[in-house]
């Protein structure tokens, strides 16, 4: 090192490592980004060396960078054990976790379940982002990414979540005026509701030609629960998590054991991220949720009926 370091500075770069941005670090350290981006500058001319370059998504780690990542996570754990800080386990969870998940399991799962971490622990917050897409090759800007696509990059840890069946439904209504399918062939003569195609960046999610390959039209609602309102209302048929619809007493499965498809949730960080405890407290809550939900649905998430 050319310099002497500043461990606040130090501190500077875990936030950027965790959040990809300066923007993001900026927002968790509570200062502008201008003045995150000075005190990276600062740290590289005092190290000699490069700690960050520029990746699809934000700023990624060199080497030099992750050996300072070290450095500045000691220095976290050095001061939450200074004196005068309240150290208690109950108390020592603090922070923001930010969380992107697919619609319906952010929903049922991850809310609940971060809310169980809160409960427990009023000093963390949340945030919750609803996206349909794959884990961006070099880690997701969230601290916790969850999808159906299991992301291969080697940077990220990842854990498996649990496997849900994607089924077909439609009201009865719908059934008494066009037919119950009851091969896989009649479905050629019904619309089927899903995902706008144009739209859907998650190869394992695109199924409807499959099932519906000489369609000659398609409903699409980029939103899960739109395409389930849109059953209810007698719109077509629509390919639907069978924990969510299933609950739907106004909705009839269609081609139980012929038109099913088996997924997996899977859940991705960056593992500078998971050694934050809120993470890993955030990250506990939600696999034990998903094993409750995913193994026992129970009542489904209902939208209003007006």
């Amino acid at each position: 090192m050319s310099a002497s370091v500043d461990p606040t500075d130090v501190l500077v770069l875990v936030a950027v490592a965790r959040g990809r941005t300066h923007t993001a670090a900026a927002s968790a350290l509570g200062i502008n980004h201008t003045t995150v981006a000075r005190r990276l500058r600062a740290l590289e001319r005092a190290a000699g060396e490069r700690l960050l370059v520029s990746a699809a998504g934000g700023w990624e780690l060199t080497a030099a960078g992750r050996r300072m990542l070290q450095v500045g996570e000691a220095i976290e754990a050095a001061l939450a054990t200074a004196p005068g800080r309240d150290n208690t386990a109950e108390q020592g969870l603090r922070g923001l976790v930010r969380v992107s998940s697919t619609e319906v399991f952010g929903i049922t799962v991850v809310a609940p379940a971060l809310t169980s971490v809160r409960t427990r622990h009023p000093a963390v917050s949340f945030e919750l982002a609803s996206v349909t897409r794959p884990t961006p090759t070099y880690g997701p800007a969230a601290d916790l990414d969850i999808g159906v696509t299991r992301p291969p990059s080697q940077r990220l840890e990842v854990r498996r979540l649990g496997d849900y069946d994607l089924g077909l439904y439609a009201s009865a209504a719908y059934l008494d005026t066009h037919g119950t399918p009851r091969t896989l062939t009649d479905l050629d003569g019904h619309t089927p509701i899903y995902y706008v195609e144009s739209m859907l960046q998650v190869s394992d999610l695109d199924l409807i030609e499959r099932l519906f390959p000489r369609r000659s039209s398609l409903v699409g609602a980029t939103s899960v629960l739109a395409q389930l309102e849109m059953a209810r209302r007698g719109a077509g048929v629509a390919l639907l998590p069978v924990y969510l619809a299933d609950g739907e007493p106004s909705l009839q499965r269609v081609l139980p054991e012929q038109a099913r498809t088996r997924l997996t949730y899977w859940m991705s960080a960056r593992p500078e991220n998971l050694r934050r405890s809120e993470v890993l407290a955030a990250a506990t809550s939600i696999e034990q949720h998903a094993a409750r939900v995913l193994l026992d649905p129970g009542p489904a998430t209902r939208r209003p009926r007006s």
